[in-house]
């Protein structure tokens, strides 16, 4: 329960506090304005960062199949019903673009014609003064240890698995790849269904060209992904046609060379061999014109998987920065600068008391 008392205690605290403030006014004031200039400092030195992005949906593909198409799957050995590929939801989008696969296809995107591409523009991009100054300060420990450890451990490579194939990264690439997580992102909106694709670059003509590969690099996954049954099933549909109709033109001119060699004959013998090769003329035409009907629907069947991706924002050169948002820096160096500057007033004195007790 509050006594008058303590109520009385409290507000003679806030009041001292206040007037330590009070009397500290100028080396909070000096504080503050040093820190302010540290943050335009900052804020100055940052480097110039763009940002382009492309805005999609993906509508889900026709998931009908014909019975016919369903029979031909059965010969290929693949179960429609059991193997159906479903749609990938868009929630796994960021993590295809954040895997390695995705990466090390991203870096050799050509940035120059035949003059440049992603991964050496990475490598030889030079830092900017304030990344410069930041990696010899707050980094320098880091920057230390990964050096030491480094010698220890020598240009190692790291092993990657890819479509059951291991390969392998140097330790540069490998540092690279995840580098990037840092400058390409995929951002979903469930509530409006459509996914933003983004790279961050201080060049905006090689974010906006980044992000353009980044888009057909993650259109073509999405595509193999939804068709890779249907195109097992078209090619053991194309090279059952391809074997019968070698099969059809080879009794196509083998009937009519015996009806040429023939000709003004109609004796028994000449009836029965004529019906044979008859019979077996109609029945692998029979079977070749199923299988060209096949042939199409199943080409017609790979194109109904294709998912119907749509461009909203299609990708460009921004003008516009993204970082840094140099307002924004000011006012935090500013309000950090107050809340160190109080901090250190506030404790100080009950340090220095301490400390004279423990003296004494």
């Amino acid at each position: 329960m509050n006594t008058p008392h303590s109520n009385q205690e409290d507000e003679i605290d806030l009041i001292a506090l206040l007037a330590s403030l009070y009397q500290n006014k100028r080396f909070i004031l000096k504080t503050v304005v040093g820190f302010m200039i540290i943050g335009l400092f900052v804020a100055l030195v940052s480097p110039t960062i763009y940002k382009a992005q492309a805005i999609f949906v993906v509508q889900n593909s026709d998931k009908q199949v014909s019975s016919s198409i369903s029979g031909l799957a059965a010969l290929a050995g693949v179960n429609l019903q059991s193997e159906a590929m479903g749609d990938i939801p868009p929630s796994l989008y960021p993590n295809i673009v954040s895997g390695i696969p995705f990466k090390v296809d991203l870096l050799n995107t050509e940035l120059e014609p035949n003059q440049l591409n992603y991964k050496d523009y990475l490598l030889n991009k030079p830092n900017s003064f304030g990344a410069t100054i930041k990696k010899y300060t707050i980094g320098l420990p880091s920057l230390i240890l990964s050096t030491i450890l480094s010698t220890f451990k020598g240009d190692q490579e790291v092993e990657v698995l890819k479509n059951k194939e291991i390969f392998q990264l140097s330790e540069i690439d490998f540092k690279l790849t995840k580098s990037l997580e840092e400058l390409i992102s995929v951002e979903v909106n469930e509530k409006e269904g459509f996914i933003t694709l983004s790279t961050l670059d201080q060049n905006p003509k090689y974010a906006a060209v980044v992000t353009s590969k980044a888009l057909a690099l993650l259109q073509n996954f999405i595509t193999n992904y939804k068709t890779e049954n249907a195109n097992r099933i078209l090619t053991f549909v194309t090279q059952q046609f391809e074997l019968k109709q070698k099969q059809y033109n080879a009794v196509q001119k083998e009937l009519a060379e015996f009806k040429d060699q023939n000709k003004n004959i109609s004796t028994a013998v000449f009836q029965s061999n004529l019906q044979k090769i008859q019979t077996r003329y109609d029945l692998v035409y029979s079977v070749y014109l199923e299988l060209s009907k096949q042939l199409e629907q199943a080409k017609l069947q790979v194109s109904k998987e294709i998912p119907n991706i749509t461009i909203i924002e299609p990708v460009y050169i921004p003008n516009q920065k993204e970082q840094p948002k140099r307002a924004l820096i000011l006012v935090v160096f500013t309000f950090l600068g107050l809340v160190v500057s109080c901090g250190w007033v506030l404790v100080s004195k009950p340090i220095l008391e301490i400390s004279k007790q423990i003296k004494a």
